[in-house]
C-alpha cells in the first residue's frame, strides 16, 4: 500500500519555505514506523518558491 504525505511546516509563520530539519525528522519518523520513503518532491508556488514537499511512502509489509 502506498500513501502520499504533504509536508509544509515552516520554521516561522512568516517564512513560506518549509523547514528542512523538520522534513528530515519527519522522514526519519516515517521510516521507523514500518514505512519506506519512495520519493520526495518539492512543490512550488507561482513565483517558483518551494512551498511544500510531497512524500510518497510505501508500507514495508507489501
Amino acid at each position: 500500500m502506498r500513501k502520499v504525505v504533504i509536508f509544509d511546516k515552516a520554521k516561522k509563520w512568516w517564512h513560506e519555505s518549509p523547514d528542512l530539519d523538520l522534513l528530515n525528522a519527519k522522514i526519519a519518523e516515517i521510516e521507523t514506523n514500518n514505512w519506506t520513503v519512495v520519493s520526495v518532491t518539492a512543490n512550488t508556488n507561482l513565483f517558483g518558491i518551494i512551498s511544500s514537499f510531497t512524500i510518497l511512502i510505501e508500507s514495508a509489509d507489501s
